[in-house]
């Protein structure tokens, strides 16, 4: 018997907005997510990325269709289950009090102290080793409030990784960070996604994109969406389309890029 996709959606629909002004975001949208995948959702401002990775994560209803996780639908997964499935990690946070950068980390697998695993040699080994991956190690002791907007991010970024789920679910995880950090980020994705994990991450950026996916999902901000392989939706036709602006791909040193402007 074939083993359920880790993630499927199906028929997916999400709309926004009040009774007054409720429009259809997207509709029809279907895709499976499996190991070693890694998917980029992009899309103009208010197109619904955000809303469509929330409701992946179990976050919002949705209005039609459905989203399954191992097979069962997300309504059907209690808190703590869910959590061992996927990671979620979202556009904004708060840091209402003063804590160390090492003690937010280890948020990601509170769940799993209070079932009784608690620090260890190892553990605090393998934190170690995250930090130093995500260039967070020597800000290990310094205070999440006093932290740049792209040092917070990768902090957030290593609590989503440090829950050990499977599967992360990141909403713009290079925000904030510069050239530098982008790339760091994108080779640890990568990396999640080599060692058998997921990974869906909504982007800007579309080179950072195309750097990053095997798989995509375009949204057009008119409720139309489309999801597949990389190469069949980032086009530019599709790209130009959904963001109203010129589109073109080009091949530099050998791997395709996008210029966006008129045609030289």
């Amino acid at each position: 018997m074939t083993p359920p996709d880790r993630l499927a959606v199906a028929g997916l629909e999400m709309r926004a907005g009040g009774r007054a002004g409720e429009r259809v975001l997207f509709s029809g949208l279907g895709f499976a997510v499996g190991p070693g995948e890694r998917w980029v959702v992009l899309g103009p401002n208010g197109a619904g990325k955000s809303t469509l990775l929330a409701a992946l994560a179990g976050l919002l209803p949705v209005q039609g269709g459905r989203i399954a996780w191992g097979g069962r639908p997300v309504d059907d997964w209690a808190p703590g289950p869910l959590a061992a499935e996927r990671a979620w990690c979202p556009q904004f946070w708060l840091d209402p009090f003063a804590a160390r950068v090492d003690e937010t980390v280890r948020l990601g697998r509170l769940r799993m102290a209070w079932a009784g695993r608690g620090d260890d040699a190892e553990e605090t080994a393998a934190l170690a080793e995250l930090l130093a991956r995500l260039d967070l190690a020597h800000l290990a002791a310094h205070d999440v409030r006093t932290l740049s907007g792209g040092e917070r991010q990768r902090v957030a970024i290593a609590a989503a990784v440090w829950q050990g789920a499977p599967a992360l679910i990141l909403d713009e995880p290079a925000s904030h960070l510069d050239l530098a950090h982008q790339q760091l980020l994108v080779q640890r994705l990568r990396d999640h996604a080599a060692s058998g994990g997921s990974v869906i991450a909504s982007l800007h950026d579309l080179n950072l994109a195309w750097s990053l996916a095997t798989h995509a999902v375009l949204l057009d901000g008119r409720s139309g969406a489309r999801a597949g392989l990389r190469d069949s939706v980032l086009v530019p036709q599709h790209l130009s389309t959904a963001f109203g602006v010129d589109v073109h791909r080009v091949e530099v040193r050998g791997d395709q890029r996008f210029w966006i402007g008129p045609a030289s």
